[in-house]
């Protein structure tokens, strides 16, 4: 790539007092990509060089006394405050709230759970209709110009199957509730009965089918959903932008010159271009956030050990879990609740309290709320128009009544750094089941890199997950219910043509996607990404808002604020790059009678 191609690039992160530090080498793609490839296989100090360089050095000359954590759940939820009591709002909230939310609801065209099952409630479609149609609007996802490739594996007879299924039920007036005859769909991460799990790869479980459900699919299934088919997504989850050569990269429907993020790319392609409602994706890394952040859609990384991962992929345990994204907070909490919970086939789940819903819906008044903004550390973005979309949200937070607090957190590039050794040590042990020339060129080169991290390493970087989740524990302790910083330091980066065929290298876009992410992952806490906006390019702007562990439910009532704040600023893609008029097409007064 030429000097003149690379995207503008402000330095402000790498000012002397950064809160993080920005990593900076240069971009491969193509033939360079390649050559560098093979001397990272043939030489190894190749490898060690572009390691040093990413903080390798500053971890080994740490002096860390303290205990490793190697699974961050959480510590006894009374340590919270969190009482758990045998009455809890669970989906009973959608039916006792359904005035407010109409009333509140700025949709701009994106459906909602609710709007298929009222639709098919008072007969006027039914889910085989919408799925026949769905089917077709798939099909046509996957032929225009360029090829969104958000659902790449989906099965015909199956999804008649299912909608029959729940046909069927609604005619005998024997609806499962809200779920029953929505359309969701799975990042390929994820098993689902009868589909391959290749988690990105040309190779990883061809002609080997799952079996049965993975536990959270399972839970859907038995709310009557129904289940679309995979999503595309980063190789093995090695990446933030969902570039893919072997399995194709998917456009953001925004502007398709633009990644949607990753690793959980397909899936929000498949919300914000309007085929579902909802996906599900998995995020150890960023994977949820990061995609529904540069889609203009909402994404929930729970807390670890509130959702099974029974039937999951195993690519990072310690700091991947999975998740709902969705198109409205309605549907994100909805899919939350259905999936979060015990499960004896996963032990991290059992000692969790019970989910809840509890004060979703009450947003007018956020007086009970102290929310922390660490400014120096939300300084540290690329694109000015994130800056002023948080400035206007704290804003408007405060005209709801909520507190305000600077906070500091103190060694965030440490924590950095030991996240991006667990995930790359975890990702790369996994990796090492197969031969290295079957992964495409970056995911080689991860995995070149990666192999130069020693016990020791891992050792210290556990350690210093152990201090951060002190750090946390003490921050909402004693401070605040939320943190607030922005979901990325960039809005969604542009995808340059060579890189499509081999992919491509870029560790600065890598470090600007993960800034404000990856200290969530690592330390086991939830969070959630919001859009709030968009930039000059009309690409989206997302914001974060970090919870203790186990509170869900606050995360989902300031997403639900968050969600009347943007209003009817809200907007979906572009005609082109628009499929959510299925129901439509196939009742003409569904909006009309539905609103």
């Amino acid at each position: 790539m030429s000097s003149s191609e690379q995207l503008p690039r402000n330095e402000q992160s790498t000012e002397q007092h950064a809160v993080t530090r920005r990593l900076k080498a240069p971009y491969l793609s193509g033939f360079i990509l390649r050559i560098m490839i093979f001397l990272m296989d043939y030489i190894p100090g190749v490898s060690s060089y572009l390691f040093w360089n990413a903080g390798l050095k500053a971890l080994r000359k740490l002096n860390v006394n303290d205990c490793p954590t190697l699974l961050p759940l959480p510590l006894p939820k009374e340590t919270f405050g969190i009482e758990e009591s045998k009455a809890v709002d669970g989906l009973e909230i959608f039916e006792k709230q359904k005035d407010l939310r109409q009333k509140n609801y700025y949709s701009s065209g994106f459906l909602r759970a609710s709007d298929f099952h009222e639709a098919y409630l008072t007969k006027r479609v039914t889910p085989l209709q919408v799925c026949e149609a769905l089917l077709i609007k798939i099909e046509e996802s996957l032929k225009c110009n360029p090829p969104l490739k958000a659902i790449i594996n989906y099965k015909r007879d199956d999804i008649i199957a299912q909608a029959t299924e729940s046909t069927e039920r609604y005619a005998n007036n024997s609806s499962l509730g809200l779920l029953d005859g929505v359309p969701i769909a799975v990042k390929d991460e994820v098993d689902v009965n009868g589909y391959e799990t290749n988690v990105g790869t040309k190779f990883i479980n061809v002609g080997n089918p799952a079996t049965s459900d993975a536990t959270i699919i399972d839970r859907l299934k038995k709310k009557g959903a129904i289940i679309l088919g995979k999503t595309s997504m980063h190789e093995i989850g090695f990446g933030s932008t969902n570039n893919n050569p072997f399995v194709g990269t998917p456009r953001n429907p925004y502007n398709t010159n633009h990644y949607p993020g990753g690793s959980s790319g397909g899936s929000g392609v498949a919300v914000a271009s309007g085929l579902c409602p909802i996906a599900i994706g998995r995020d150890g890394g960023g994977s949820i956030r990061i995609p529904s952040s540069f889609c203009g859609i909402y994404g929930l990384k729970t807390t670890c050990g509130r959702f099974s991962d029974h039937g999951l992929f195993p690519l990072a345990h310690s700091v991947a879990v999975s998740g709902p994204m969705a198109a409205s907070v309605d549907d994100l909490a909805l899919a939350y609740y259905v999936m979060a919970g015990k499960d004896p086939k996963d032990p991290n789940t059992l000692h969790q309290p019970l989910p809840t819903l509890r004060g979703l819906y009450n947003t007018n008044t956020l007086s009970d709320l102290k929310i922390g903004v660490y400014s120096t550390w939300n300084k540290q973005v690329d694109n000015p128009a994130i800056t002023t979309a948080l400035s206007n949200f704290i804003n408007e937070l405060k005209l709801r009544g909520a507190e305000i607090i600077e906070i500091k957190i103190p060694e965030l590039e440490e924590a950095r750094i030991a996240h991006l050794l667990t995930i790359g040590t975890e990702l790369t042990t996994t990796a090492k089941r197969y031969k290295d020339n079957l992964f495409s060129c970056p995911t080689r080169s991860n995995i070149n890199v990666m192999k130069l991290v020693t016990a020791s390493d891992y050792f210290v970087s556990q350690q210093i997950r152990t201090r951060i989740m002190r750090t946390l524990t003490n921050l909402f302790n004693n401070q605040v219910d939320l943190i607030l910083t922005p979901t990325t330091a960039i809005t969604a980066p542009k995808i340059y043509p060579r890189a499509l065929k081999h992919g491509e290298v870029d560790v600065t876009i890598i470090s600007d996607t993960l800034r404000f992410i990856q200290l969530a992952n690592f330390s086991g806490v939830p969070a959630v990404s919001v859009p709030a906006g968009y930039d000059e390019n009309n690409l989206p702007i997302g914001l974060q808002f970090i919870a203790k562990w186990y509170d869900e439910a606050t995360l989902l009532r300031i997403a639900k604020t968050s969600e009347e704040i943007l209003g009817n600023k809200r907007r979906k893609p572009s005609d082109k790059f628009w499929f959510g008029n299925y129901v439509q097409e196939v009742s003409e007064n569904f909006f009309e009678e539905s609103s």
